[in-house]
């Protein structure tokens, strides 16, 4: 094929012209065939010539005269009417012909040209919330649809789960979803980062676009691994973990993230014990409730929640407090917490420690809640 480095219009036309006459033999023998002839052909040539060489109304148009037998390819186009497409429709209109369509298709649109995108991707996509297993096990919910997407809407996924096209690969079409402009997430759910979430994430950064999620949950069972750079700090009010043995550093990197520094609640739950875990993380943890399993060990937890009023930089948590066998209550925790300028008349189960060169203290309650063999919670806030 001749090589062309500039994009000279009659230059381009010539090379139109060579690949016509490649394939006119065919087209004189099924003139019906002429159209899908020519995409082929634009496609071969957009593969060797780059995507943008050449556009495919453009490339038709020629083909198109060279088949009625006019080679004039120094023809003046500067004339021609504009061709109307419907993304010349009054946006408006372009908008309620999108409300018919479901979010499949909506995809599929925006995958039609530069144009369409742009207007798709001012739609709302009414998405409100994602679940991710692997994948082959994941949902995706609209508001409008009664039942979620999910992986066997699709069919069987290709080997390259990596492939830009949705409709050929499930795991693109969450992709697809994920780098929206207009997602708007309630709730996300993450059983497992595996490698293709880890991948789709990759994707995003590459877009330099964050998740706009209110409500995250990690359900990473026999991990500690909690990755959170890709959602908007702010945006994101709670965050629900399950920390299977977290090393001292991995918690600290988790903690530290801007995300949870500025959540509403962070929930974390851990089969790790008292004695293992790293609760001197949590000493810079504005907002958080804790649950861990093993033994009561309300002389640590009672040593960690006076570490925490000494550092001041908590506002509020939730410690879970394990029932000592046979016991009959759980007000164990409390005779750590017998000071008594702490003492609140009438309220056996409060205490309220001053925070010094403030007009603010610390208020710390015990509180019995629903079926006594569960774990118990004990509030920390800080108040004016």
């Amino acid at each position: 094929m001749t090589e062309i480095t500039e994009r000279d219009p009659l230059l381009i036309r010539g090379l139109i012209l060579e690949e016509f006459g490649r394939v006119q033999t065919q087209m004189a023998t099924n003139p019906k065939l002429w159209r899908s002839v020519t995409s082929r052909v634009h496609k071969r040539l957009s593969e060797v010539m780059g995507e943008d060489y050449v556009d495919y109304p453009e490339f038709e148009f020629w083909f198109a005269r060279f088949l009625q037998g006019n080679f004039d390819w120094g023809y003046d186009r500067s004339s021609d009417p504009k061709p109307q497409s419907l993304a010349d429709l009054p946006l408006g209109i372009f908008e309620n012909v999108g409300e018919y369509l479901d979010i499949v298709d909506r995809l599929r649109l925006s995958d039609v040209c530069k144009d369409f995108r742009a207007q798709v991707d001012n739609w709302d996509l009414k998405v409100d919330e994602i679940y991710y297993s692997n994948g082959n096990d994941w949902r995706v919910w609209q508001t409008s649809r009664p039942e979620p997407y999910c992986a066997a809407d699709f069919g069987q996924n290709e080997n390259d789960r990596s492939s830009s096209g949705f409709y050929r690969n499930p795991i693109s079409f969450v992709m697809n979803i994920l780098k929206h402009p207009k997602l708007r997430l309630e709730k996300l759910t993450i059983k497992r980062e595996d490698k293709y979430w880890n991948a789709l994430i990759k994707r995003l950064d590459e877009t330099n676009r964050k998740l706009h999620v209110k409500n995250v949950e990690f359900r990473c069972r026999y991990s500690s691994e909690i990755d959170l750079h890709f959602m908007v700090p702010g945006v994101l009010e709670e965050i629900k973990m399950f920390l299977w043995n977290p090393t001292r550093e991995e918690f600290y990197e988790i903690i530290e993230s801007e995300q949870c520094q500025v959540a509403k609640m962070v929930y974390i739950v851990s089969p790790t014990p008292t004695s293992e875990f790293p609760l001197e993380a949590l000493y810079n943890c504005p907002r958080f409730t804790l649950r861990l399993r093993g033994t009561p060990a309300d002389d640590l937890k009672s040593k960690f929640l006076k570490t925490l009023m000494e550092y001041g930089k908590v506002q509020k948590c939730v410690l879970y407090i394990s029932k000592y066998p046979y016991a009959e209550n759980h007000s164990q925790i409390m005779n750590y917490f017998n000071e008594p300028e702490a003492m609140v008349p009438h309220f056996p189960s409060l205490r309220r420690y001053p925070i010094p060169e403030t007009n603010e203290f610390y208020e710390l309650e015990y509180r019995e809640e629903g079926n006594l063999l569960w774990d118990q919670p004990v509030r920390l806030e800080r108040k004016q």
